[in-house]
């Protein structure tokens, strides 16, 4: 019973994380090409690597559904655990990069844009994956990794060593956590005291306060901490279980790992998209104009009511001189008569009838 529960619940995630990431790819990449937006290339990045986590949750699902039957073998184990493993270390590097994007924006202004040129983008998102292959691919590479003693149950603990955990935890999960939390408080710091000083200028200078325009400098940051938060509590119980019980050889918590604890770590793929939606002010008008205004339909009204069959296409020039001859006005061209536009907003034609007395027609 419980198999089929993770199996249902790595299938809802194998729809919803896909389908988040994708909606923001595509915004971001219409933002880039756009307003040329550099810091975009990061979140469109961390998206990517989402993407991937959620299309390895289809063989999670298969895993829970065929009840390790289909990872008997440990080689094969192993290789799902890499394609797992990978994409979501890509996304934890990703968010310490967005972090250092947005510490050299408020922290180096002047020189953020040379420092964060496009060859320099393509390097550092290169490297990040690079990094995410080796490590994610470490028990493959090196034999010594791996477990001798396989028992057909396929799991970071049944498949590999203890040494490869704290590789993942104290090489990759806690240095790139402390490392995005300094960041985002030296963030926090700059924008305080940014804000600080606005406010002892208007004094000085006697302008009015703009608490709006205050609050501006946090909305960077704010952003920021909230996905940080999320990523602690998605992926920080999966790697304070796993060094429990790497550490205390009779606990018993590495079905607890391998069902509950990775499915939430695996979860934050899926709050990455939805918290950039909601709370980047671009992402979300971009994604209410062209996901939402264009759904709108436009009802007929019984004003601006023409039958455009019959507009006249040309006229002579003897009809342009017979024009310039009436009283000042617009005229329009409707049927086989001549309207013009009196000053009091009406229409009337060269029989001095109104356009109200004349059929109606509606645009379909």
């Amino acid at each position: 019973m419980s198999s089929v529960f993770y199996a249902v619940l790595h299938l809802i995630l194998s729809i919803l994380i896909p389908v988040a990431n994708i909606v923001v790819i595509v915004i971001l990449s219409k933002l880039i090409k756009k307003k040329c937006c550099k810091s975009y290339v990061f979140i469109l990045n961390l998206a990517a690597a989402d993407l991937l986590v959620g299309l390895m949750c289809i063989l999670e699902a298969l895993d829970d559904l065929l009840d390790g039957d289909f990872d008997s073998n440990l080689f094969f184990c192993l290789l799902r655990l890499c394609f797992t493993v990978t994409p979501c270390i890509a996304s934890m590097l990703t968010l310490l990069l967005i972090s250092l994007d947005r510490y050299l924006a408020v922290k180096l202004p002047l020189y953020y844009a040379n420092i964060m040129s496009t060859k320099s983008i393509c390097a550092l998102i290169t490297l990040i994956w690079v990094v995410s292959f080796f490590v994610g691919y470490m028990p493959l590479i090196s034999p010594s990794l791996q477990q001798n003693d396989y028992k057909g149950i396929c799991g970071l603990f049944y498949a590999a060593k203890n040494e490869y955990l704290y590789i993942l935890c104290f090489i990759v999960f806690l240095p790139a956590l402390l490392t995005m939390i300094c960041l985002h408080t030296a963030v926090g710091r700059i924008a305080y005291l940014h804000h600080v000083r606005i406010q002892r200028s208007q004094v000085v200078g006697g302008l009015p306060s703009n608490p709006a325009a205050h609050s501006s400098h946090f909305k960077a940051a704010r952003t920021v901490l909230i996905v940080i938060i999320c990523f602690i509590i998605s992926w920080g119980p999966y790697y304070i279980t796993g060094i429990i019980q790497a550490t205390c050889q009779s606990c018993k918590l590495v079905d607890l790992m391998k069902d509950i604890l990775f499915a939430l770590g695996e979860l934050n793929s899926l709050l990455n998209p939805i918290i950039y939606t909601f709370y980047c002010t671009e992402i979300r008008t971009y994604l209410y104009k062209y996901l939402v205004c264009k759904r709108r339909k436009v009802k007929p009204q019984t004003l601006a009511v023409v039958h455009f069959s019959n507009i006249r296409q040309a006229l002579d020039e003897e009809a342009l001189a017979a024009q310039e001859d009436r009283d000042p006005g617009v005229t329009i061209f409707m049927g086989p008569t001549d309207y013009r536009m009196e000053a009091s907003g009406s229409f009337i034609d060269s029989n001095g009838s109104s356009l109200q007395e004349q059929p109606v027609y509606r645009i379909l």
